[in-house]
């Protein structure tokens, strides 16, 4: 039995954006803005750099609207548009020093005041967005889609164009990288 695209809500929507209709259109971004934002952010660590991709990601929304053709679910086809423009943004973007700078800003800040707790649970937060960060970006993208956004393999398998196994083997390789780059965080805390 073949599925219907009745539980896309963003099916309906596109077809109207590639009809030209731009309400249609600004409520296809209220809908997927936070999801698409949230992602771009976690493979980026940067937020108005990741607010400047989530623009380019509507604008080929807008653009390519005519081109979606069904044959996956709606979100699938906008986050194959995410996973490419982060996967260009990365190869155009080398770290910048800023980030750096403003962690041992916030760190200096957290410390001098007192907050010792605080400060502990932003350097753990750091340490792990990091250690993704380092991970290969094809593992990264992989992780990212099935730890903070919810898919599930077999969606992530569509939004990255390769196999089920292929996410399965990732995700595998994913995890026991972040393990053995934050067995010292695990060793710290006793655990």
């Amino acid at each position: 039995m073949k599925k219907t695209h009745v539980e896309d809500p963003g099916l309906g929507l596109i077809k109207e954006v590639a009809e030209g209709d731009e309400n249609a259109f600004g409520q296809l971004v209220k809908r997927y803005e936070h999801s698409v934002m949230n992602t771009i952010y976690r493979y980026i660590g940067n937020y108005s750099e990741a607010e400047d991709v989530a623009q380019e990601v509507f604008i080929k929304v807008w653009r390519n609207a005519n081109r979606f053709k069904g044959r996956s679910k709606f979100s699938t086809w906008l986050y194959r548009m995410v996973v490419n423009q982060c996967l260009n943004y990365k190869s155009k973007h080398s770290e910048k020093l800023g980030s750096l700078d403003e962690t041992i800003k916030t760190a200096t800040t957290l410390k001098s005041s007192g907050v010792e707790i605080e400060f502990e649970r932003r350097q753990r937060i750091e340490m792990v967005r990091k250690a993704v960060d380092e991970l290969p970006k094809t593992q990264r993208i992989a992780i990212i889609l099935s730890k903070y956004e919810g898919k599930s393999y077999r969606e992530i398998a569509q939004i990255m164009g390769v196999s089920l196994s292929s996410v399965t083997s990732l995700i595998f390789r994913a995890k026991d990288n972040l393990r053995k780059r934050l067995l010292p965080l695990r060793v710290n805390r006793h655990i």
